[in-house]
């Protein structure tokens, strides 16, 4: 079957699966692990706020064996992390909900960029008045489709995208809080986006990924790419501007040879084609990184704050980029060149 057949086939499966399974966003906000899981089921809460040069972002990813926690902060002359990642008693990072507002709450010793030890509290809320988005329900069916019509379809394929399946949803809000470094008080107010994913994840079944994010005090960007051993390109992404409905991401342009190579770009530009018709130009400039090493060395992460430029408007997040520890397995050793957007 020709791959335009094949796109515009799954787009109705899709779109047939999207009416009569929509998204639960309470159930989502209350899962939890149940204690029988097998160490692939993880439940994981993502917070990422930034300013004009401050930047904070922790992470708490459960599973039934360990803890994975991220901690960071950047004031734009300093940074300080966390360089533990694994924890399995004694979790600094505690994150839960009350009603509306997520609660974050940190204590415990992180590093600023020469290696000396600083203690680290921070006691923080998150909140917001939009609407989640899901990554599978909210964004165009066409995009999946088209990342499946790429591949050969055979039982085995269909079951493997099963399998791997997980829920995965962000909202924008905002972060206050405090945090305290060796006795010092700073208090943040930022723009931030709250991320939660749950399901099977294996992190050795990634090839590759690249994660944009972006904000100011009233726009957001989001754009993602993801390669696995049964669908070698899936992107999505939504952009949310001042007095502008979300817009969903229908087409990306760039050099993918530059999120291919096993580093991170000192630069990188995409344009974005939306579903309200219009192309937003994207630059970004990466500031700097932290490493992180999961399942032993099977997949590399970098987190790295950047300064985006969104149609000469300015804003600030993540350009994260990971890699699977074969780099055989990077784009199924596709060439860039030949990938269907």
């Amino acid at each position: 079957m020709l791959y335009s057949a094949k796109a515009l086939l799954m787009k109705k499966v899709i779109e047939k699966k999207q009416r009569n399974q929509p998204f639960n966003y309470q159930a989502g906000e209350s899962f939890s692990l149940k204690g029988d899981e097998d160490w692939t089921i993880n439940n994981s809460y993502y917070f990422s706020a930034h300013g004009s040069d401050t930047s904070f972002y922790c992470r708490l990813g459960i599973r039934n064996i360990h803890s994975e926690v991220w901690f960071y902060y950047s004031d734009g002359k300093k940074r300080y992390s966390l360089k533990r990642m694994l924890f399995k008693q004694n979790c600094p990072l505690s994150i839960y909900k009350t009603n509306d507002t997520w609660h974050i709450q940190f204590d415990g010793q992180i590093e600023d960029e020469q290696g000396n030890i600083v203690d680290a509290k921070f006691d923080g809320e998150f909140a917001s008045g939009e609407q989640p988005i899901d990554f599978f329900s909210n964004m165009p069916p066409i995009r999946t489709a088209k990342a499946m019509a790429f591949e050969k379809w055979n039982k085995q394929f269909f079951a493997e995208v099963q399998r791997n399946n997980q829920v995965h949803y962000e909202q924008t809000g905002s972060l206050h809080g405090t945090l305290v470094l060796n006795k010092e008080s700073i208090k943040l107010s930022l723009p931030c986006v709250r991320d939660h994913s749950y399901g099977k994840r294996d992190w050795n079944y990634m090839n590759n990924h690249l994660w944009m994010m972006a904000v100011n005090e009233h726009s957001q960007l989001n754009f993602s790419m993801v390669s696995y051993p049964a669908m070698t390109m899936l992107e999505v992404g939504n952009f949310k501007a001042k007095d502008r409905p979300m817009a969903y991401i229908l087409k990306a342009d760039y050099d993918r040879s530059l999120i291919g190579n096993g580093v991170t770009p000192e630069e990188f530009a995409v344009t974005l084609k939306l579903t309200d018709k219009s192309n937003i130009s994207v630059k970004a400039t990466i500031e700097n990184g932290e490493e992180y090493i999961f399942q032993d060395g099977q997949y590399r992460l970098i987190e790295n704050i950047a300064n985006f430029e969104i149609d000469g408007e300015k804003y600030r997040g993540i350009f994260e980029i990971g890699f699977n520890g074969d780099k055989s397995r990077w784009f199924n050793s596709i060439k860039e060149r030949k990938l269907k957007s």
